[in-house]
């Protein structure tokens, strides 16, 4: 099982669930996959991807993460993670077909629901592919240098970051140890990462307010005039 936890996903996306829910429950919204990179994908690939997402029904808010969510962002309703708390990924919700080396992905559903699949998903197809095409990484330590390099860069430059990297992770592994080093050697300058689960579990702060998807589902239901009102 590639993902572990409910909360390894962006916070943004359970902000905007959390709003989606009191403002739109009955909205539909469908997600589909762009590759971008027009990257080949080898034989196979989609019959894993759908395993990683059948997986993910399994997934399930548990006490000592409903504690944090309440602790650490009072302005989540107690009804919405009540909510949390029973929701359950739906792999009937996942479209995955594969055509040569060309992938065909796409979330169908309800809003409210669909909404948490989008950074799972671009995160398992990054994991997968590098484990099917046997890429090798570097090292950790090289990780760890890269890591520390860039973070004191920012520090003297007087710049704050935070990490915004759960989409496009080479792996769960190393995006755990780029957030250990960042915290480790960013005092100052590292403010948190949109991760919740890495937040959590790492004691920095969870950051990301809403996406840009925000404004596009506002610009398709009302119109571009009123999407940034």
């Amino acid at each position: 099982m590639l993902l572990h936890s409910i909360l390894d996903n962006d916070f943004y996306k359970f902000t905007m669930q959390h709003g989606v829910i009191k403002l739109f429950p009955k909205a539909r919204a469908r997600y589909t996959f762009i590759n971008r990179g027009k990257h080949a994908f080898p034989p196979g690939f989609a019959a894993a991807l759908r395993e990683a997402v059948n997986n993910m029904q399994q997934l399930q808010l548990t006490p000592e993460e409903k504690e944090y969510l309440a602790v650490t962002c009072p302005y989540l309703d107690p009804t919405y993670l009540d909510f949390l708390q029973g929701y359950r990924y739906n792999p009937a919700e996942v479209h995955i077909a594969q055509h040569g080396e060309e992938l065909e992905v796409h979330a169908d559903g309800y809003c409210y629901r669909t909404i948490l699949w989008e950074v799972p998903l671009m995160s398992l197809i990054c994991e997968i592919y590098y484990q099917l095409t046997g890429q090798q990484r570097v090292s950790d330590e090289e990780v760890i240098r890269i890591t520390r390099e860039k973070i004191e860069k920012y520090k003297e430059m007087d710049i704050t970051i935070a990490d915004f990297g759960s989409r496009r992770r080479h792996s769960l592994a190393v995006h755990k140890l780029v957030v250990k080093t960042l915290k480790q050697y960013g005092e100052g300058c590292f403010i948190g990462t949109s991760n919740v689960h890495l937040a959590m579990r790492s004691g920095v702060k969870p950051v990301g307010t809403h996406a840009h998807e925000w404004f596009m589902f506002h610009s398709a239901k009302y119109g571009f005039k009123m999407a940034n009102m």
